[in-house]
């Protein structure tokens, strides 16, 4: 698509499709690559427009990101719930524990841009964005969370409505976290290759959140409620 095509864009359904089109090169130049490697030039020169054309859709790289991560979780979401529809009605909560970690390890493992989007989160994708852009992503990724906790919830007995942030808080860190520590840099990619007994320490992203989200479900089941902390406390 030509720069000239983009200034053509006067609906809001054409508009829409421009986005997309940039969320979508975004996808693409992730694939196998990392977030600290796009720059908005790559990205512009993929989708075929000049960086002043992108920045009429999205106000920086970070809030293609932002956006891209909502879009992802979402997708995720679809697929944990279409993997525990496919196991059928909820039986015994020890059961279930084990049903919902590995729909959500199994769906993680097969969206690892979510893994990349959520592993640099905080500490890039919120920065270089105007508060409205922030405030946007915050509230999508509230709505997220909150369908995460009902999916598991719901199969496990349902939570309280702070295990439910919790387990939802809990799991974001793992997708992120256990992505980043499975990430190796080239020189521990060589220290396996060169002594191999050291391989056996590296972590596997699937098995990892797997078992971290088990953990989280069932230590939320057997541990006593507790009373919200009043404001300000």
């Amino acid at each position: 698509m030509t720069s000239s095509a983009f200034a053509r864009a006067r609906t809001e359904e054409q508009r829409a499709a421009r986005r997309e089109a940039i969320l979508s090169a975004a996808a693409d130049l992730l694939e196998g690559s990392r977030v600290a490697e796009l720059s908005l030039n790559e990205l512009a020169r993929h989708v075929g427009l000049a960086k002043s054309n992108v920045l009429r859709y999205f106000e920086s790289r970070e809030a293609v990101l932002l956006e891209l991560l909502d879009r992802e979780q979402r997708a995720w979401l679809d697929d944990v719930e279409a993997r525990l529809d496919a196991v059928g009605e909820p039986v015994a909560a020890v059961d279930e524990v084990e049903r919902v970690a590995a729909a959500i390890a199994d769906a993680a493992a097969a969206h690892p841009l979510l893994g990349e989007l959520t592993a640099n989160s905080t500490t890039v994708l919120e920065h270089n964005v105007s508060a409205g852009v922030a405030a946007t992503y915050k509230r999508a990724s509230i709505a997220n969370a909150r369908r995460l906790s009902a999916l598991a919830g719901t199969r496990v007995g349902g939570f309280t409505e702070e295990a439910a942030l919790s387990f939802a808080g809990a799991v974001m860190l793992a997708v992120g976290g256990v992505w980043a520590m499975c990430r190796p840099s080239a020189g521990m990619l060589a220290a396996y290759r060169e002594q191999p007994d050291l391989e056996a320490y590296r972590l596997d992203y699937h098995g990892v959140l797997g078992e971290l989200v088990a953990t989280v479900l069932t230590g939320l089941l057997h541990r006593p409620a507790r009373a919200p902390a009043p404001p300000g406390a």
